[in-house]
Formats: structure tokens, C-alpha cells, sequence
């Protein structure tokens, strides 16, 4: 066999293998089912009309960290309306002249004259939860094949927190300088005062001497026997047997710390299962066909937790703190319609959808004052006990929910995208932690009215891949 023989025969078998070859390719890549080509980053083919080819079936997952703002309805801290709760010793005046140039002074002829501490509004009128941005992650997976899919959808720990510090330092701790309103159904508010020195020459400022003040000037100091003796104003003697202590000098003391820490924090968290079809656009004009339309059903769960914690120093009422946890768990059936356009690499989205949830609220509070407090003590309540508290309940509501999305994605390779979008979630009939606080003592707890009477607003941005396989 001569040399150009030999090479005209391997070329002849090449060319018959190769051929069947390049059919059976043809062949797989048209059967039934899915082929899948591990080329992620092939460029991206376009047709006659410069819009990419996209498959007609495979895996696709999305992945997008989120900056989002959770809005809320600020509150105020307190029940809302006032106090009179004073450390103000002095409560009875004479008005006239005591005396003259030539009459020594005197009370006789004076009015009396009983001043009363005047109705204090709260300090924080309007505190959290305030607007405030945080992240978060949404994850996207799914499976197409032609016109229709499967996806489930995911948001991890989408969540953002507000701080605030409240207080001065003040000329003693007992003096707060942050006030906040309570209900005192049982009167446990009241208490003797002690802040003046009766001494002669040691008045002023926050110099307690022992004994209870004498609030109502009749000599009697509270619990600490009489003023029997001249000059100076302090008790110095008794009657045998009789140790009563003076009504008269018993006041009402404000609910006031020195320093307050308050913060609000919510969490999202979610997870959706969609049918997805996508509607035939074949009788629109070749031009048009860039647009693509597609409906979805399934169902959905978003939980929202919102929590607020409220922790106080010093003034009269001492080391106190609450903590309020609410967990709305919204589930129920989702429908979705969307829009996609297509020109070159870009792709530009358009979303809705909406949720007929049962919104199934859990409340939690936990409380604790008066870790300071002893029984009789000057300047701290007479009867209030150190109390604790643990509450819970649960209640259901119709809490509507609606989503929007719109997203652009630029197209890298064949089969990676990057995305930018935007995100807004809308949420009627639920309950803010801060909204739900009862401030009554000893026992707080859960406002009656409150529940499922918030709402709330979720927005911004995000970003991050597509990966199609």
C-alpha cells in the first residue's frame, strides 16, 4: 500500500467517525430532558436580533446581600400621660410680711400658702424604633424547563437595630433626669423625702441628714419623732409608746432614673415555594419579543421578629429593666406576576406579589424593678417590693402582605449575571414590641389594644450573582 493510499483511507475513517460523532451531539443536545454544560464562563451568544440565547432549561441560583431599612410607628416611653413625683422638700409657703423695720417677724397674719409639684409630660415623647438601615442575604433557587419552574426563595437575617442613650449627670444619682409615666393604681409611688439638713447652716442641695423631712412643717418628721426643742429644725424628742410616723409628710416620688438605655431590633426571616409559567409571547411582533411575561402561585412564611429592651440606672426608681419580644409569623398562600425585558446583556425586571397571611403573634415580656428598693427606706417607695415579671400570649391575625422588586442584571458570560435591584415590603395588622408595652406598676405587661394594630414598612437595596446551569 503506497503512502498516499494509506492517508486517503485514514482521512476516509476519520471522516465517517467524525460525522457520526457531530451527529450524536446534535442529537443529545435536541432530545427529551436537560443537558447541561459546564462552561460557566463562555461568552454569551446572540441571535440576529442582538439578544442572548438563553437555555430552555436548567438550574439557576440567585444570591443577594441586602440593605434595607425597617421602618417603625415611634412611640412614647411611658403610658402617655403625666407626673407630679417630686423631691422637693418644701411644699408649704406663708404669703404676707413677716415683719417690718420696727416688728420682729412673725407668722401671725401671714396665708398659707400649699404649692403642689406641678404635672411632669415624659421625658422621651417619641422614641424607637426609628428608621435605621441593616444587612441581610436572600438566596434564590430553582428549576426550568420551557414555559414553566419551580423556585423556593430564602431571606436570612434581615435585620437592623437602633440604639439611644438617655440622661445627664446630675448633682446626686437619686436625681433622674429621665422621666417616665406610670400608671399607680395602688398608689405604690409614695414615700418619705429625705434631702434637707434641719441643722442651722446646712441646708442646700441634696444634704440628707437621717431623718425624714418635715414636709407639712408641723414638727413632726415623719417616722422620726417631733421637734420638741429650739433652735434648729430636727427631731429631738418623743412621746413614750407612740411611734406613728406623719401622713402629711409622705409624698408622691417620681418614676425617674438617671440614665436610660433603650433599643429596638427586628429581624426578617422567610422562605416562599413558587409554581412559576411563563406566558407565550410569540404572537407579539419579533421587535417586542424582548418583553416577557410570567405568573406565579405558591406559598409563604415570613416571620418579623421585633424586640425592645429598656434598661435604667440610679434616680429614685434604681436598677430596673424590661425586655418585649413579639414574633409575627406570617404564612399563607403568595401569588406573583412579573415583567422582563431584554435588550443586549441587560436584563430589567419587574415584580409583585402579595400574601393572604395568617400572621399566628407569640408575646413575650419579661420586667424587674426595685432591685434597690427596701422597705421604709427615705426617698425610695414605702410599699413597692422588688418585682418580677414573665408574660406571654398569642393571637392571630389577617395580616396582608405585599412585595415589590425591581431588578436590573448585566450579563457577564453564559452563565453568570450581576444584579442590582430594589426592594420594597409592605405589612399590615401586625405588632411593634414598643407599641405593645403597659407601663402600670408593679406588674407591666401587654397593652389590650395594641395587638395586631402596627404596621410596617421594608426597604432598599440589593445586589449580587446569577448563576444558570
Amino acid at each position: 500500500m503506497t503512502r498516499r493510499l494509506l492517508a486517503f483511507c485514514v482521512a476516509a475513517v476519520c471522516s465517517l467517525a467524525g460525522r457520526g460523532l457531530v451527529y450524536g451531539q446534535a442529537e443529545d443536545a435536541f432530545c427529551e430532558g436537560c443537558y447541561h454544560e459546564q462552561q460557566w464562563f463562555a461568552p454569551v451568544n446572540f441571535d440576529y436580533d442582538c439578544l442572548p440565547i438563553d437555555r430552555g432549561c436548567g438550574y439557576f441560583f440567585h444570591y443577594s446581600r441586602v440593605s434595607w431599612a425597617i421602618t417603625g410607628e415611634r412611640t412614647p416611653l411611658g403610658n402617655g400621660a403625666t407626673d407630679n413625683g417630686s423631691l422637693n422638700p418644701f411644699r408649704q409657703f406663708l404669703s404676707g410680711r413677716a415683719g417690718s423695720a420696727t416688728t420682729l417677724p412673725s407668722p401671725i397674719g401671714q396665708t398659707p400658702v400649699i404649692i403642689a409639684p406641678p404635672d411632669f409630660l415624659g421625658s422621651i415623647d417619641s422614641g424607637p424604633p426609628r428608621g435605621s438601615f441593616g444587612w441581610g442575604d436572600r438566596y434564590e433557587i430553582g428549576y426550568f424547563e420551557g414555559d414553566h419552574g419551580w423556585k423556593v426563595g430564602i431571606i436570612d437575617n434581615a435585620h437592623s437595630s437602633d440604639n439611644q442613650s438617655y440622661g445627664l449627670t446630675t448633682q446626686n444619682s437619686l436625681y433622674g433626669s429621665v422621666l417616665v409615666p406610670f400608671s399607680d393604681p395602688q398608689n405604690l409611688m409614695f414615700g418619705f423625702l429625705d434631702v434637707w439638713n434641719g441643722l442651722l447652716g446646712n441646708g442646700g442641695p441634696f444634704n440628707p441628714d437621717g431623718n425624714a423631712d418635715d414636709i407639712d412643717n408641723d414638727g413632726q418628721f415623719g417616722p422620726n419623732q417631733y421637734d420638741l426643742d429650739d433652735p434648729v429644725q430636727v427631731p429631738d424628742g418623743g412621746f413614750p409608746g407612740d411611734t406613728r410616723a406623719d401622713l402629711e409628710d409622705v409624698v408622691r416620688l417620681p418614676t425617674s432614673w438617671q440614665f436610660v438605655n433603650l433599643r429596638n431590633s427586628t429581624r426578617v426571616d422567610g422562605i416562599e415555594i413558587m409554581k412559576t409559567y411563563r406566558l407565550d409571547n410569540s404572537h407579539f411582533m419579533t421587535k417586542h419579543q424582548n418583553n416577557s411575561f410570567e405568573i406565579a402561585a405558591g406559598v409563604r412564611y415570613l416571620r418579623i421578629r421585633d424586640r425592645q429592651t429598656f434598661d435604667g440606672f440610679g434616680g429614685v426608681m434604681g436598677t430596673s429593666f424590661f425586655d418585649s419580644r413579639v414574633d409575627n409569623n406570617i404564612v399563607g398562600p403568595q401569588i406573583e406576576a412579573s415583567w422582563t425585558y431584554e435588550q443586549n446583556r441587560w436584563n430589567f425586571d419587574l415584580d409583585g406579589r402579595f400574601v393572604f397571611g395568617a400572621d399566628i403573634q407569640n408575646f413575650n415580656f419579661n420586667s424587674g424593678f426595685g432591685s434597690d428598693f427596701v422597705p421604709g427606706q427615705f426617698n425610695r417607695p414605702l410599699y413597692f417590693p422588688a418585682t418580677v415579671t414573665n408574660l406571654g400570649k398569642q393571637q392571630i391575625f389577617f395580616s396582608p402582605t405585599a412585595e415589590l422588586r425591581a431588578e436590573a442584571r448585566y450579563k457577564i458570560t453564559k452563565a453568570l449575571a450581576a444584579k442590582l435591584g430594589y426592594t420594597a415590603i409592605f405589612a399590615d395588622n401586625i405588632s411593634r414590641a414598643a407599641a405593645q408595652v403597659r407601663y402600670e406598676l408593679p406588674r407591666m405587661g401587654f397593652r389590650p389594644d395594641q395587638a395586631g394594630a402596627q404596621t410596617i414598612f421594608i426597604n432598599g437595596a440589593d445586589f449580587g450573582f446569577e448563576l444558570v446551569y
